[in-house]
C-alpha cells in the first residue's frame, strides 16, 4: 500500500486519549502522514475552517488513540495457531514448530504475514516488530497491508561455522537491497538484525550481529531468559548468566540502547542492573509466559530502574492471538496476582507501554508513542456503543480491562486509513488464501 497519506479530519471525537492523558470533545487533523493538530470542538461542536478536500471521519461515540506497538512478534506463525499446545518451550519448538516451519514457503510466510497483519489492524496495531524467515516476503506483506513494521533477519547458526558464514552473506545481500534513495520520511517497514537466541546462535554469531546492527544503526532483536532452564544451561555452559555472557562477548557495548530483548523474565539482581545500564528495551509477553508455563515478568524491577519496557503477544502459535488488549490485561492482572498487590501496573501504565510511549527504541523510524501534535497518524477509533465500553466512567480502564479488539472500528496508519466500521477491503482474500496455506503446510509437515 505505498501511496500518499491522505488530509484527514476526524470529528466530534468524544475522548482523546494524548500524552497530556485523556481530553474530550476534540477534532484531529491528519495531514502529510502526522497529526497536524488536537483540537477542541468547542461547546456546540465547532470544528472551526477545514479544508475542503480533507476526508472527513465522523468521531461522535468514539474514543481515539495510538495504535498499539506490537514489540515482538513471528507473524507468518499464523499459519501454525493450535499446530502444537500445552507443552513444554523445548520440546514445542523441537517436535512441533521448527519441523513445521522447515517447510514453509515463501508464499506461505507471505500470506501467513498478511494474515497477521489483518488480524492486528482489526484490533488496533499499527506496528509490528517481526522476526520471522525470508524478509523480502514478510516486507512485501507488510507494505501490502498497509502496516509499519520491523522486519528482522532471523539468525541461526547452532554453532555450525558454515552455516554461520552463509547466513552472513545473505545478511549482507539483503541490507545491500534495502539501500534506495535517501528520503526524509521514514520507510515505514524497515529491517533489524534479530539473531533467535545465546541457544540457537553461537558466541560469533551474536558479536558479529551486534556489529553489524551498530554499525548500519539498526535494532538488534533477540529472545533472552525466556525461561529458567535457559538460565541454568548458560550457567552450566559459561558460568555466567545470559546477560552477563552478552557483556562478556561485547554485545552489549555493542548494541546497547538499540536493543531489544523478548521475554526476559529470569533476571537476577546483576542483570537487571546491566540492562539498565545500557539502556536495553525489554519487552513483556504475558499470554505467550503464561500459556508456556515461562515465568512472571520482572516489571516493578525494571520500572524502579526505569528500563523501557514494550508489550508483545508473541508469534500465534504460543498465544494464539495477537490482540493486544488481552495482553493489557494479562500483563496488569499477571502482576497483580503474581506480587497479590492490586495497586502493580494500572491500566494507564499498561496502556502507556501498549502505545510504544514508553520506549523510544523506534522513534528513528517514524513509530510514536500517545497522541500528540505532530506526531506519527497512527490512529484507533475505538467505538463508544460496544457493549464492552459501557458505561465510560474511566476510558484507560475500560481499555486495559474490559475490551477486546472487537471495539476497535476504524484504524488509521501513518495517514492512511486501513480500517473502516470494522471493514478492511482485502480481508476475503486474506483469508481465503491463509485457509489454503496452513491446510498444505500441515499436510507437509507430518511425519
Amino acid at each position: 500500500m505505498n501511496v500518499p497519506p491522505t488530509a484527514i479530519i476526524v470529528e466530534n471525537v468524544d475522548y482523546v486519549l494524548t500524552t497530556a492523558g485523556v481530553q474530550e470533545r476534540c477534532d484531529l487533523v491528519l495531514d502529510q502522514g502526522r497529526i497536524a493538530a488536537i483540537r477542541s470542538t468547542g461547546p456546540i461542536g465547532s470544528t472551526g475552517p477545514i479544508d475542503t478536500e480533507m476526508r472527513r471521519i465522523d468521531g461522535r461515540g468514539k474514543a481515539a488513540l495510538a495504535g498499539f506497538k506490537n514489540a515482538h512478534t513471528h507473524a507468518a506463525m499464523t499459519l501454525l495457531r493450535g499446530y502444537g499446545d500445552d507443552m513444554r518451550l523445548l520440546p514445542w519448538l523441537q517436535e512441533r514448530i521448527w519441523p513445521a516451519e522447515a517447510q514453509l514457503t515463501g508464499e506461505d510466510i507471505y500470506w501467513g504475514t498478511r494474515l497477521a497483519a489483518l488480524e492486528m489492524i482489526s484490533s488496533g496495531t499499527t506496528f509490528a516488530n517481526d522476526m520471522y524467515f525470508q524478509a523480502p516476503r514478510v516486507r512485501q506483506a507488510f507494505r501490502d497491508a498497509g502496516m509499519r513494521a520491523a522486519v528482522g533477519y532471523a539468525l541461526f547458526d547452532f554453532g555450525d561455522s558454515a552455516r554461520r558464514a552463509a547466513l552472513q552473506e545473505e545478511v549482507m545481500e539483503l541490507l545491500r537491497q534495502e539501500h534506495g534513495a535517501p528520503s526524509p520520511i521514514p520507510d515505514p517497514v524497515f529491517p533489524t538484525i534479530a539473531p533467535h537466541s545465546i541457544y540457537t546462535c553461537s558466541g560469533e554469531l551474536l558479536q558479529w550481529a551486534a556489529a553489524l546492527a551498530a554499525d548500519q544503526g539498526l535494532v538488534f532483536h533477540i529472545h533472552m531468559s525466556e525461561t529458567e532452564q535457559e538460565v541454568r544451561d548458560c550457567l552450566d555452559a559459561r558460568g555466567l548468566r545470559p546477560f552477563q555472557w552478552l557483556e562478556q562477548l561485547g554485545v552489549l557495548e555493542a548494541a546497547g540502547s538499540r536493543m531489544i530483548a523478548a521475554h526476559a523474565v529470569w533476571l537476577d539482581r546483576i542483570e537487571l542492573d546491566l540492562v539498565a545500564k545500557y539502556g536495553v528495551t525489554v519487552a513483556h509477553n504475558p499470554a505467550s509466559n503464561m500459556k508456556l508455563a515461562s515465568g512472571c515478568f520482572p516489571w516493578r524491577e525494571y520500572a524502579d530502574r526505569s528500563v523501557p519496557v514494550m508489550l508483545a503477544p508473541d508469534g500465534v502459535a504460543s498465544n494464539n492471538n495477537l490482540d493486544m488488549f488481552d495482553e493489557m490485561k494479562l500483563a496488569a492482572l499477571l502482576q497483580k496476582h503474581h506480587y497479590g498487590d492490586p495497586t502493580r501496573l494500572p491500566a494507564e501504565e499498561i496502556l502507556a507501554i501498549a502505545t510504544g510511549a514508553r520506549s523510544t527504541l523506534f522513534a528513528d523510524s517514524g513509530v510514536g508513542g500517545a497522541l500528540t501534535e505532530g506526531g506519527p497518524a497512527d490512529v484507533v477509533l475505538v467505538d463508544l456503543d460496544h457493549p464492552q465500553m459501557v458505561p465510560v466512567h474511566n476510558l484507560e480502564s475500560n481499555l486495559a480491562y474490559a475490551a477486546n479488539g472487537g471495539v476497535v472500528d476504524t484504524v488509521i496508519c501513518a495517514g492512511q486509513i486501513l480500517m473502516e466500521g470494522r471493514t478492511i477491503p482485502d480481508s476475503r482474500e486474506v483469508l481465503q488464501e491463509a485457509r489454503h496455506r496452513a491446510s498444505a503446510l500441515a499436510a507437509r509437515a507430518r511425519p
